[in-house]
C-alpha cells in the first residue's frame, strides 16, 4: 500500500503560489509602503497590515486576500494623499501597489495551472516587466495631470492618481 501512495504524491504537483512572482509581489509592496511611509502613518499602518494579508494570501494561494491586502495599501495611500504625501512618492507607492497586486494574482494563477516547482521565469518575468512599463506609463501620465492641473487641490490629485490606479486594473484583467 505505501508504494501506491507514494506514486500518488510523486505525480501530484504542489499548487501553492509560484515562488518568483509571489517574492516579487511582497518585493513591490514593501518598495510601495517605504516610498510613502516617511510622510504619513496613515500608509505605515496600512502598508504593514497590507504586507501581513497578502503574505498570508501568498501562502494560501487567496486571490480574494491579495486583493484585500493591496486594497488596505491603497486605503492607507489615500488617507496619505489626504494628509499631504508629496506626488512623486505617492505615484511610486500607487504603481507599487498595483504591480504587488497583479504579481500576487499571476504567481497564484501560475502555481494552480502548473504547480509551484514548474520552471517558470520565462512566463513570469515577462509578465511582470510589461506590469511595470504599463504602470510607468499610468505613473507619469498621472503626473502630467497633476502638473497640468489646477494647483493647491491635493485632494482632486490623490483621487486622479487613484483613479489611473483604478484604469490601470481594469487594464491588467483584460
Amino acid at each position: 500500500m505505501v508504494g501506491v501512495t507514494d506514486a500518488v504524491d510523486a505525480v501530484d504537483p504542489d499548487h501553492r503560489p509560484a515562488v518568483l512572482t509571489g517574492g516579487l509581489s511582497i518585493v513591490a509592496l514593501c518598495l510601495g509602503v517605504a516610498s510613502s511611509a516617511l510622510y504619513s502613518s496613515f500608509v505605515l499602518a496600512g502598508g504593514v497590515a497590507a504586507l501581513l494579508i497578502v503574505g498570508v494570501g501568498l501562502w494560501m494561494g487567496s486571490r480574494r486576500a491579495v486583493t484585500i491586502g493591496c486594497g488596505v495599501a491603497l486605503a492607507g495611500l489615500l488617507g496619505g494623499g489626504i494628509q499631504g504625501v508629496p506626488p512623486v512618492p505617492m505615484l511610486a507607492s500607487v504603481t507599487a501597489t498595483v504591480l504587488a497586486w497583479d504579481a500576487g494574482h499571476h504567481a497564484i494563477g501560475i502555481g494552480e495551472q502548473l504547480g509551484r516547482e514548474a520552471t517558470t521565469a520565462r512566463a513570469e518575468l515577462p509578465h511582470v516587466g510589461a506590469t511595470v512599463l504599463v504602470g510607468l506609463v499610468a505613473a507619469v501620465g498621472s503626473y502630467v495631470v497633476f502638473v497640468a492641473g489646477p494647483s493647491g487641490q491635493p485632494v482632486a490629485a490623490v483621487i486622479a492618481m487613484l483613479f489611473g490606479a483604478l484604469l490601470l486594473l481594469a487594464a491588467l484583467q483584460r
